[in-house]
């Protein structure tokens, strides 16, 4: 059966026409989902009634539900989404920034590229989400917060997104719509470990949008032992996001888990420094957030940010990602593991 959150308007639309309903009727459900929040199709109440009937047995509105809320000190919330095709488990988080958040949301039930500091992939994966089920996080987090708009996305959940690629592309596209969420495409980012292939693709097919990279090593011998399925070489990597920053005149954002003794050297800093500089750039240095399958640590703050001055007096942009939502398992993966074990 089809479901409303695996369409785009245009599709809705048409969807609509072709079982013999007037085309407006489409945008109205629309507007009352998207906008509204309205959760079934009882609430819109500017639809006849055998519409409303019609739809509530043809076109489910949702594929999802949250089963658990962690509330976290810093106030940020991870969500555990309940999948109605098969009972799967993923995350979303929302971070709190201010008067607006970010949603934090996975494109995949588990993950093929199994680092081996994240909970992610422990168990491998299990299958891609659908379109709906990747908006549905988003839509999910917007009800419960009709007064703090979501003003960022960031696909950093459970997943490779560019191996849900297209699915991905349309929810996008849904989150996106005007007449929606209407969620700036400058204000999503997308985080790869470094699908080569998809990383030009996406230049070309969403331009506006961010592209992060999991970079985390600076040889491919490291990287490979962090990030066992690892699918490039730093060069191919490099040669792939030369092309992206060609099509979109967009700086990349690199990400690198600091990890203590392993990848936290001023060595390896003047290692990093050499790889960013090669394309127009900044880094994300992040905080390590502990699971409960290994032995990897943060560094301390005097390591990190030494490491951090180190990049910076080399010209380079830094940010440094602090923790947050350590209290509540907000690692990747962490609270799904933990309620399937």
């Amino acid at each position: 059966m089809p479901c409303f959150t695996n369409y785009t308007l245009p599709e809705l639309e048409k969807w609509f026409v072709d079982n013999g309903m007037k085309k407006f009727r489409a945008r109205q459900v629309w507007e009352w989902f998207y906008l509204h929040g309205a959760d079934s199709y009882d609430k819109m109440s500017n639809l006849p009634k055998k519409t409303q009937e019609f739809l509530s047995e043809n076109l489910p509105l949702t594929q999802s539900f949250v089963d658990e809320i962690k509330i976290a000190g810093d106030d940020s919330e991870k969500r555990l989404v309940k999948l109605s095709k098969d009972n799967e488990f993923v995350e979303s988080v929302w971070i709190p920034m201010g008067s607006h958040a970010t949603v934090c949301v996975s494109t995949q039930v588990g993950c093929p590229i199994k680092c081996s500091f994240c909970a992610s992939g422990v168990d491998g994966l299990e299958r891609n989400l659908t379109v709906g089920e990747i908006v549905e996080q988003v839509w999910h987090c917007s009800t419960a917060h009709t007064r703090r708009g979501i003003k960022n996305l960031v696909f950093m959940g459970m997943g490779e997104p560019f191996l849900n690629y297209d699915n991905l592309i349309k929810a996008i596209k849904i989150l996106n719509d005007e007449n929606g969420l209407k969620i700036g495409s400058r204000r999503m980012t997308i985080s790869t470990v470094g699908i080569v292939k998809r990383i030009v693709d996406f230049g070309n097919d969403v331009p506006q949008s961010n592209l992060a990279v999991s970079l985390h090593a600076t040889t491919d011998e490291l990287r490979k032992k962090l990030i066992p399925g690892c699918p490039s070489s730093i060069n191919a990597l490099l040669s792939a996001l030369s092309e992206y920053y060609r099509t979109t005149h967009r700086k990349i954002t690199y990400e690198y888990v600091l990890l203590k003794g392993i990848n936290d050297s001023l060595g390896h800093a003047a290692e990093l420094a050499k790889i960013i500089k090669k394309v127009p750039s900044k880094i994300n240095l992040i905080e390590y957030n502990k699971v409960d399958f290994n032995d990897y640590e943060s560094p301390d703050k005097k390591t990190t940010d030494n490491f951090s001055n180190f990049l910076i007096k080399k010209g380079i942009d830094v940010a440094v990602r602090r923790k947050k939502g350590d209290d509540i398992n907000a690692a990747c993966g962490q609270l799904r593991r933990k309620v399937r074990n």
